[in-house]
C-alpha cells in the first residue's frame, strides 16, 4: 500500500487489474516429470494491502475456534496439493496416502490441483475476502505466504496436542520459522535451498559467490529467477544486508544492483521453472537454482557435471508447508493427516520419491539402513541420498549460512515487488 493510502481503499477489482501485469512464477511446477513446489497468486497479496490485519470482512465465517472446540473426526478430508509431490507406485497408486486411509478410516480427496499459482489462488481469494470456506481442509502455499495469510486471519491455529509426532520429529532447521513463529499455523511438507548451479567446465572453475553472477566473462550466460523473494533476498545478502532487517531503501539498492547486472548484458533471461531447461542444455552456464531440481538432474537426469553451491554471501532455506484454511470443515482429520506424515518411515517414502529436503527426523537413518541392505549402484545411490545436504538440512542454519525469506506484510510485499518489476520490465 502506497504511503498515505487509506486502509480499505484498494478493492478486489483494483487488485485484480494490477495482478494482470505482475509475475508470480514461484517454482511453478518442477519439470522433473512434474516435481512440485509452490507459489502464490498475485491477487491475494495485493488484496491483503487493502484491509487492516485481523479485521474480519463482512459476512466472515465464525471466529477461529480454539483447539478444544474442533469438531470430532469426520472420516473425510480434502487436500489441495501440487502435482507429483507425494510418493507414487505402479498404476498411479500413492502408497503412503493409501496407508493413511487404511489406518484411520479417513477418506481423502487428494487433488493435485495447484498446477498454476494464479489460477488456484484466484479461486481462494474471493472466498477468503467474503469470509466463506474454501472447500479445502488442507492447502499448500509457500512459506513466506503463510505470514501474509496469518496477518489476514485466513489460517486456523494448529492444536499441538493433535500433532505429537510432528513435535517429536520436526527437524531443528524447520522449527520456529520466521514466517510462522512456533509453527503455529503450518507444518512443513518438504523443503529446499535456493542457491547457484553451474557447469564448472563452462565457467572455468568454481563459482563460490552470488557476486560471481555479475562477472563479465559470463555475459549472456547467466540465469536469474523471476521470483522476487529469491532474487531480492540473495541480492540483499550480497550487499551485506540481513533480509529480516532490510528497509525499503535496501530493497531499492538491490534493485539497482540487479539492473546493473541486466544492463551489462550478463543475464541471458529471467526464468520461472524453465531455468532448468536452459541450464541442463548448457545455454546458461550458471544460474540461480532450487536444490531439488539440481539433485535430480545431477544424479538421475543426465547432467552429472552440474554443481550446486550455497553462495558465500548466504543462501535461502525454504519450506512447502501444509495449512488449514479458516472455515475448513474437517480440521481434526487434517491434523491427523499432518501428524501421520511425520512418522519417519512414511516421510522416507515421500522423500525417496520427491527428492526434496525432508523436515522429518529419522529419514536419513532409514536411508542409511536401506543402503546397507543393498549392493552396487543401488547401495551407492542410497548412500548419496543419505549424505546429501540437499535432502537433509543442517541443525544450525547460521553455521550453514542459510537464511529465511523475509516475513513480509502485504504492504511490504507490494512495495518490494513493484521495485522488482522494474528489473523484469527491462
Amino acid at each position: 500500500m502506497a504511503p498515505g493510502t487509506r486502509r480499505g481503499e484498494i478493492g478486489m477489482d483494483d487488485a485484480w487489474r494490477r495482478a494482470l501485469g505482475q509475475r508470480f512464477s514461484r517454482r511453478d511446477l518442477l519439470r522433473r516429470a512434474g516435481r512440485g513446489s509452490l507459489g502464490l497468486g498475485a491477487a491475494a497479496l495485493l488484496a491483503a494491502c487493502g484491509r487492516e490485519a485481523g479485521v474480519a470482512p463482512t459476512g466472515a465465517v465464525s471466529p477461529t475456534p480454539s483447539p478444544r472446540e474442533l469438531p470430532p473426526v469426520a472420516g473425510e478430508l480434502s487436500v489441495a496439493q501440487w502435482p507429483l509431490y507425494i510418493d507414487r507406485a505402479r498404476g498411479g497408486r500413492r502408497p503412503t496416502l493409501e496407508a493413511f486411509q487404511e489406518e484411520t478410516g479417513i477418506r481423502v480427496e487428494y487433488r493435485e490441483i495447484i498446477d498454476d499459482n494464479h489460477a488456484f489462488f484466484s479461486r481462494l481469494v474471493p472466498l477468503f475476502e467474503a469470509g466463506q470456506p474454501t472447500g479445502w481442509d488442507i492447502i499448500a502455499l509457500s512459506d513466506w505466504v503463510v505470514a501474509l495469510m496469518v496477518e489476514q486471519g485466513w489460517l486456523l491455529p494448529l492444536d499441538r496436542s493433535l500433532l505429537p509426532t510432528v513435535d517429536a520429529n520436526l527437524l531443528p532447521a524447520f522449527r520456529d520459522p520466521v514466517y510462522d513463529p512456533g509453527n503455529a499455523h503450518s507444518v512443513p511438507w518438504q523443503g529446499g535451498v535456493t542457491g547457484i548451479a553451474y557447469h564448472p567446465d563452462l565457467v572455468g572453475g568454481e563459482i563460490t559467490a552470488f557476486g560471481d553472477l555479475w562477472d563479465p566473462r559470463l555475459e549472456g550466460r547467466v540465469g536469474m529467477l523471476t521470483e522476487m523473494v529469491d532474487t531480492m533476498t540473495l541480492t540483499l545478502l550480497m550487499l551485506g544486508v540481513d533480509p529480516q532487517a532490510a528497509t525499503l531503501d535496501d530493497a531499492e539498492r538491490a534493485k539497482e544492483k540487479l539492473i546493473e547486472q541486466r544492463e551489462a548484458g550478463i543475464v541471458r533471461k529471467y526464468y520461472g521453472q524453465d531455468y532448468i531447461d536452459d541450464l541442463v542444455a548448457k545455454n546458461t552456464w550458471a544460474s540461480m537454482a532450487w536444490s531439488g531440481d539440481i539433485f535430480y538432474y545431477k544424479y538421475l537426469g543426465g547432467a552429472p557435471d552440474l554443481e550446486f553451491v550455497v553462495p558465500e554471501e548466504g543462501g535461502v532455506i525454504w519450506a512447502t508447508p501444509l495449512e488449514i484454511p479458516v472455515g475448513a470443515e474437517h480440521p481434526r482429520d487434517a491434523h491427523l493427516f499432518m501428524d501421520f506424515f511425520y512418522r519417519p518411515e512414511i516421510a522416507a517414502m515421500v522423500t525417496d520419491w520427491v527428492l526434496y529436503m525432508t523436515p522429518v527426523q529419522g529419514v536419513r537413518e532409514i536411508m542409511l539402513r536401506k543402503a546397507e541392505e543393498l549392493k552396487g549402484a543401488d547401495r551407492a545411490y542410497y548412500e548419496t541420498l543419505a549424505n546429501s545436504p540437499l535432502l537433509f538440512p543442517p541443525d544450525d542454519l547460521a553455521a550453514a549460512n542459510l537464511h529465511q525469506y523475509r516475513a513480509y506484510t502485504g504492504e511490504e510485499f507490494t512495495a518490494w515487488n513493484d521495485l522488482f518489476e522494474e528489473v523484469l520490465r527491462g
